[in-house]
């Protein structure tokens, strides 16, 4: 058995690892971020020190066998659930998002199970080489590969009534600045109506431009927009 100093660096290395990763996660405003990364390295390494320590005594026990490598891959397994979490398909955007924040919880859980273990220099390693990943690779996708397509925004503009001449003086704002206007709806409220809109955007400066010129309109009451996701799975 080893000594209960080791087990705390062990585990306090893993809950270090783990939260350095989730920094960068919480920075990049996904889901899962310093406490969630943490908790699952802590754990993953918890749990390998207990399949590989705490059942020592029952060695001696006729017909008892013992198989440290059970817990670990029960981790491996019942991670997938955690990270299934993650995952998501944009409403807006049309494509599956929280990819990489997955990914990030399955390794997080292999750091653990390395420090539990005591790999601990492999266990440092590993975390570095997960943070340039998320970190450098990502510059090196946008040097590398092509512009992203248009991005699909939501615009809720809020007036005190939404007339014809006013959804064509939107319609006009929008063609003059080559945003595509894919989908629209005008909700009626008490005191004022509402018009959604989801349309294809080119930039972020393009956006900040149409609401200006919708914000001159008369009758605007409130604009509400959607911000170009230009950030990583």
């Amino acid at each position: 058995m080893i000594s209960f100093p080791t087990i705390l660096l062990r585990l306090a290395l893993a809950l270090v690892l783990g939260a350095a990763i989730g920094l960068e996660r919480e920075l990049r405003d996904h889901e899962a971020g310093m406490r969630t990364l943490a908790l699952v390295s802590l754990g993953s390494a918890l749990f390998t020190i207990v399949s590989a320590y705490g059942f020592l005594d029952l060695l001696g026990i006729p017909h008892i066998q013992l198989d440290p490598t059970r817990i670990a891959s029960y981790i491996v397994a019942g991670i997938g659930f955690l990270g299934g979490g993650t995952i998501f398909l944009s409403r807006y955007q049309g494509k599956v998002k929280g990819l990489t924040t997955a990914a990030s919880i399955w390794v997080i859980a292999a750091i653990g199970i390395a420090c539990g273990a005591g790999l601990l220099l492999e266990a440092i390693a590993t975390t570095v080489m997960v943070l340039i990943v998320l970190v450098f690779l990502r510059f090196a996708e946008r040097a590398m590969l092509r512009p992203r397509p248009p991005s699909i925004q939501e615009l809720q503009i809020e007036a005190t009534a939404v007339t014809g001449p006013f959804i064509s003086s939107v319609y006009n704002i929008c063609a003059r600045n080559s945003v595509t206007i894919q989908k629209l709806q005008v909700h009626t409220e008490p005191g004022s109506e509402a018009m959604e809109l989801i349309c294809s955007v080119s930039s972020e400066t393009t956006l900040a431009k149409v609401i200006g010129e919708l914000r001159a309109l008369p009758g605007i009451k409130a604009i509400k927009a959607t911000l170009p996701d230009t950030g990583d799975q």
